[in-house]
């Protein structure tokens, strides 16, 4: 019987099987809190990625057995502070539909009187709201509440123990991970959506082509691809977006920030990719990405 929906997801859930494997020797064998912080800190990477896939998974899982996806959430669940169903709940059943109306996405950058929201206020809010959000799109969809309260207390129970066994090790290597990786993701997403018009699925989403970003995060520069059609696996991003590309403004294409950049910047689309006429930028605001002077100068030759 084959296991795996899609053979790539074989590596990557090899590797986030392995960290996780490191995490919990830590754990059980180091007992220094400055080398337990240090490892923390070290893990905030790699878990930015581990983010990416669970995001991937709750699109579409990785597994033909539940019980193994199941299994598999929880460990996400510990690894990124996203339990099983989160990202179902408040990104595909919440975000996906409502990111083109403001007044009621769950990741919303808007603030409720219509202005655009900083960085670190998006972030907070963001995070700070996720869990509340998930069940206010499970009351109004009617869905997946109750897998979602039973794999999460499940996930927390387990977090208690460990915690309860080894106190230091396990806020430390377990619990504050969670925390800051629920916010870390919110801060990840701000650049996703934020200053542009919510017209059409073209010009809504910001999009990175840098190989590394996508390797570590399983293509998920190719966003405007993935919110237009948000059931297809993440191997096959690449081959959607090079379909859609002409209908995608030229000021839709960033460069990735940390570790990659210190400051994102719009670039524009490859040399050869086709684009669309015209800006992706709300009237109303200033673009949340600052535009490369290489890009003013390539743009005003088209």
């Amino acid at each position: 019987m084959q296991l795996f929906r899609h053979r790539e997801d074989r590596l990557p859930v090899t590797l986030i099987t392995a960290l996780f494997a490191c995490d919990v020797l830590v754990y059980a064998l180091v007992d220094s809190t400055p080398w337990l912080v240090v490892w923390m800190l070290l893990g905030i990477g790699p878990k930015g990625a581990v983010c990416a896939f669970n995001h991937h998974h709750q699109h579409l899982s990785v597994f033909r057995v539940p019980l193994l996806n199941r299994a598999l959430e929880l460990m996400y669940g510990v690894q990124t502070g996203i339990t099983s169903h989160g990202w179902v709940l408040h990104h595909s059943l919440g975000h996906h539909v409502n990111y083109l109306d403001q007044r009621t996405d769950e990741s919303r950058w808007r603030r409720d009187d219509g202005t655009r929201m900083n960085e670190l206020e998006y972030s907070l809010v963001v995070g700070a709201t996720a869990y509340a959000r998930v069940l206010q799109v499970s009351r109004r969809t009617g869905k997946y509440l109750g897998i979602f309260v039973v794999m999460g207390v499940l996930t927390l129970s387990i977090v208690a123990a460990l915690v309860a066994w080894r106190p230091v090790p396990g806020l430390v290597v377990f619990l504050a991970p969670m925390i800051i990786m629920l916010f870390y993701t919110a801060w990840a997403t701000f650049t996703h959506h934020a200053g542009k018009k919510t017209s059409s699925h073209f010009v809504a989403s910001n999009n990175i082509l840098h190989r590394g970003y996508n390797i570590v995060t399983g293509n998920l520069g190719y966003h405007t691809a993935h919110h237009y059609r948000p059931g297809v696996h993440w191997s096959q991003l690449p081959a959607l977006h090079d379909s859609i590309a002409h209908k995608i403004p030229a000021d839709c294409y960033v460069t990735p920030g940390l570790p990659w950049n210190l400051k994102q910047e719009v670039v524009g689309p490859p040399p050869g990719m086709p684009f669309a006429p015209g800006s992706s930028t709300a009237p109303d605001c200033e673009p949340a990405v600052p535009t490369a002077k290489t890009f003013e100068h390539r743009t005003s030759l088209v």
